[in-house]
Parts: C-alpha cells; structure tokens; sequence
C-alpha cells in the first residue's frame, strides 16, 4: 500500500496526465498535524486572478464522464436522479480499482469519516435537540440503497462487474453490511467533495450582478473535481475560487497568497451543525452563519395549547407555500430581531392569530399577512414558541459553558471526546440565539406593532437566507 505521501505524488502525476495544468507556486501539503487532512499550500507568493490549477472537464468524476454511462440506459440514471447516479458510478469505478481512470484520485480520498452519519449514540446524543439529529439521513439512505440502487446493480451485474464470472453472486453481496457502508462512504465523499457542475454552456439566467438564483444552482448536475476538493474552507481566509469555463474548471486567487500561506476555498454561509453533518468538524469562522430551528409541529402544539383552530388556515398557508418542517432563526452581533427571524415564521404566527373575519377577508383577496410586521400579540406567541424550544434541551446554555469551560475544546475532532465538544459548541451556539432572542422579544412582545425589515430568502420556505453563488 502507499505512503501518503507517495498517494499524493501519484495522484499529481495522474493530474498532469489527465491535462491538468498546475501552477509551480502551489504544492499538495500533509496537513494532519492539524487535523486537516491534505491542503494545498502557497510555495511562493500568488497574485489575485492567478492561475492555481485548470482541470480539464474530462477528469471529472462524473456520471457522464464514467464508462458506465454508455453501458446502460440513460433511463436508468434518469430515475436513479443524481445523487444516487453519482453514488453508483462511484461504486462501479472504485471497484474497478486500478482500471478506473480514477483509481489515484480513490487513493487520496478519506476512507474514514467524521461525519454525524458515522457518529454513535452516545454522541449524537450531545447535539441534544439540534434540529440537525433530524437531518441525518443514515435510515432514509439505507432504505434508498436497498430499494434502488442495488436493483440497479442486480439488473446490470454483468455490465457492474465485467468480466466476472461471479458477477451476479457480487451483485446479491451488496446487500451485506460491510457494502452498505461503502455506498455510505460514497454518499459522504459526494456531500463533502461534490461540486455543482456548470454545464460548458450556460442555459441559467444571470443578473446585473453576476448571480445566478439558488434554485437554479439545486438543478445543476454533481460532480468530483479532483484537487479542487482538496483545498480546505475558510469563512475568513477564503482566498480562491473555482470558475467554470467552456472545456475546464480553472481554480484562481481572489487575494493575494504569501509564500507558506494555505489556499483555502469557502463553503458559503453554513450553520456550524450543518458543517459538523456534512464536513465532521467545526470552526468558530463559521459561527456567525448559526441558526436555531423551530420546529413546525412546535408551533401547531402551541397553537392547540392557546386553543387556536389551525386545520383552515394551515390548509390555506400550504397553498401558498408557507408551511414547512421547521423554521430558521439567525444568529447576529450584535443580536436584534431585524432579519434574524425567517419571514415565513412570521407570516405562519400572524396568520393563525388573526382574527376570523380579518382571515376571511385576507382569504378572499388571496393574500397572506405581511412578512415584514409582527405584532404584540405575534411577539407574544414567538417568545412562548422561543422558550417552549429552550426547553426541549436537557441542559441550559449557562450549565453548557459551565462545561465547557470545565472540559477545554479538544483539538482532534474524530475522538469521541472531540465529537462531545463540538456537539456541546453547536448546541451553545442554537441556546445563544435562543437567549438572544429571548430578550429582544421579552421588552417588543409588548411595544406593538413594528416593523422587522424582514425580507423573503431566496431558499425555500424556511430553508433560511442563503448567499447565491456567482456565476463563473
């Protein structure tokens, strides 16, 4: 087996014979004393807009770009969708070993991982009531490797595994636990490395601005683009980018590099859970894009408890859109309510306390209640919302940096002992918003009406404000 770094000279040479082209100043760095895996690092100083590397579009590890694609039914694929496209040419390529194009890329990608998927009860029980326990995924990934993919597999066992005699006994052994996990670790190398890949030519509708929509970024077609992958992310020091051109990706400088400095990309403004789901660490870099959920049946219970008949006016909500599995509340500094609470939360609570006849009149005009206004009586039912959810934790936010300053953060995120603290740093991080909240809502609960310069996310429903990526 090879070294790490003999893995990292022999994926740079496979690079170079793929058409890479990589810039001298930059080298692949073993970064694990710091816990971070491989990193590219400067060698010397870059300029902004120089080139780090281009890679061209056939080194990709796509659906299409894999020979897989051309030996079964486009159909196949069509139905799969592509995240378990992805999955299962991944399968079929990594099985393949030193005959996949892309067996030294394999060869540098974690086999071990971090993420909540891998997790043990125990410590997933220290994210306590983080809305992320519920983002997980492990049993509904599971059922759909079950019941789609290793069907796929089964039908096309002598195309997966050619030229084996054994071919279609290998297809029934992806039922055996010990695959299973492999198809886990293939979805977690995609949620963790996948990029959106834009297609060579753009069909998206750009703005003034050069932004392209989110929607239209959850359409585009994932895909493993070697090296890119191994820059880690920054928040703060995001010093590259990667742009899309007609045959190649071309990774840039946005900031000048010094000598010695890492090239570090950016994940875009993601709550620490969901960096601990989708990654298996955390930074505080990325505490500012925290949030705390309030969940939709919270509501609907609060709502029972206060004796409001909810079924009309959840009925009609979901006609417009409005009701979703929970709701996001953001962290700011310094914390006020303008832009923190996710409008469709206010216009859910407005609804259901609206007066009958107002709702009717609101009803037949096929309008909703503004989202930019929450009233006493609205602040009055999101501070009990507020506090109902403070209280679904088993511990307090004060008890929480107790603990914390009592057990210091431990550097080595895959101990358990690290996994503790970094669950214990993103539920103080939800109870700090909660409290925050709290408070501003205590003294405006009875203040009246007032404006909260609430705008519409361009996400879904309550899906919470999102940057838009620009379009290279």
């Amino acid at each position: 087996m090879a070294t790490f770094d003999e893995a990292s000279q022999s994926f740079l040479v496979w690079l170079t014979r793929s058409g890479a082209d990589i810039n001298p100043k930059i080298e692949l760095k073993d970064l694990r004393s710091a816990h971070a895996g491989r990193g590219v690092v400067a060698a010397n100083d870059v300029e902004v807009e120089e080139l780090l590397f281009r890679l061209p579009r056939s080194a990709i590890l796509s659906v299409e770009n894999s020979i897989l694609y051309n030996e079964i039914p486009k159909v196949t694929f069509e139905e799969l969708g592509p995240w378990l496209s992805l999955i299962l040419v991944m399968l079929y390529e990594y099985q393949n070993q030193d005959a996949s194009n892309w067996a030294s890329y394999f060869r540098v990608l974690p086999s071990e991982f971090n993420t909540l998927m891998f997790w043990e009860d125990d410590e997933l029980a220290e994210l306590q009531a983080s809305a992320v326990r519920g983002k997980i995924g492990t049993e509904g990934a599971d059922r759909l490797f079950v019941e789609q993919l290793i069907p796929v597999i089964r039908e096309f066992a002598e195309v997966f595994f050619a030229g084996d005699p054994r071919a279609k006994e290998r297809a029934e052994e992806m039922l055996q636990p010990q695959n299973i996990l492999l198809m886990r670790k293939m979805g977690s190398l995609i949620m963790a490395y996948a990029f959106d890949v834009e297609p060579a030519v753009s069909h998206k509708e750009v703005d003034e601005e050069g932004y392209v929509s989110e929607d239209e970024d959850e359409a585009l077609p994932k895909g493993m683009v070697p090296l890119a992958d191994m820059l880690n992310a920054d928040a703060e020091r995001n010093n590259a980018r990667l742009f899309y051109e007609e045959d190649c990706l071309s990774m840039k400088a946005i900031k000048p590099i010094q000598a010695g400095e890492e090239i570090f990309n950016d994940y875009g403004p993601l709550p620490r859970s969901d960096l601990l789901r989708r990654y298996g660490y955390i930074t505080d870099n990325y505490a500012e894009y925290d949030v705390v959920e309030i969940p939709m049946d919270l509501v609907t219970q609060t709502a029972s408890a206060a004796g409001i008949n909810s079924k009309e006016r959840l009925d009609y909500l979901e006609e417009h859109d409005i009701l979703d599995t929970g709701y996001d509340i953001y962290a700011k500094t310094p914390f006020d309510l303008d832009g923190t609470i996710t409008p469709y939360l206010v216009v859910l609570i407005e609804a259901l306390l609206l007066p009958a006849d107002e709702f009717e009149r609101l009803k037949q005009k096929n309008k909703l209640p503004k989202e930019d206004k929450i009233s006493a009586a609205g602040a009055a039912m999101l501070l009990q919302l507020v506090r109902a959810r403070a209280q679904q934790y088993p511990t307090s936010l004060e008890e929480d940096i107790q603990q914390l300053t009592a057990v210091p953060f431990i550097a080595d995120f895959t101990t358990k002992e690290g996994r503790y603290a970094m669950a214990r740093a993103v539920r103080i991080g939800e109870k700090k918003i909660l409290r925050d909240v709290e408070q501003a809502l205590s003294g405006f609960a009875t203040s009246g009406t007032a404006s909260n310069n609430m705008k519409r996310s361009a996400g879904s429903p309550g899906g919470g404000a999102k940057k838009k990526q620009r379009a290279g």
